[in-house]
């Protein structure tokens, strides 16, 4: 259902397009904080991991202790955990917009053959009958306003 859901493409073409390459500086309360071991910097100490996983960056790196650890150093970092590639902007923006077109072009299809050819698809019998409960239950309401006119 994920990717059959309009807002999905549209969502994920806006955040390509505006999240792209935005820097991200953490404040305090957002970095995660550690500290070295004694006789390293925090830089000497955690860089190395950083550069592995590939995302992120030290806040402090020539700090000795109270290290912040900041978990996204831009938004491309924060888009490829979400599974979007700013790259992808243009292509969910024209999958978005074939959705648009053709439910523009089925509403107007089933306005005409509805409207214009007469058909029903089916489905007469079902309103038919649907029409007959409603004017039935509208006909004991009229019968109960007339009784009460009366009195």
């Amino acid at each position: 259902m994920y990717y059959i859901n309009p807002s999905t493409w549209w969502i994920g073409g806006v955040l390509a397009a505006v999240l792209a390459n935005f820097p991200i500086q953490c404040t305090e309360g957002e970095a995660t904080i550690f500290n070295p071991p004694p006789g390293e910097t925090c830089g000497s100490y955690a860089n190395p991991l950083v550069a592995q996983m590939g995302y992120g960056y030290i806040t402090n790196p020539d700090a000795t202790s109270d290290c912040g650890y900041c978990q996204y150093a831009n938004g491309n970092e924060y888009l490829s955990t979400i599974n979007i590639a700013p790259g992808d902007k243009w292509r969910d923006f024209g999958i978005f917009l074939a959705f648009v077109i053709s439910n523009w072009a089925l509403v107007y299809f089933f306005i005409y053959m509805v409207r214009v050819k007469g058909f029903t698809f089916g489905m007469g019998p079902l309103f038919g009958a649907l029409g007959k409960g409603v004017s039935s239950v509208k006909g004991l309401f009229k019968k109960k306003e007339q009784k009460q006119d009366q009195e």
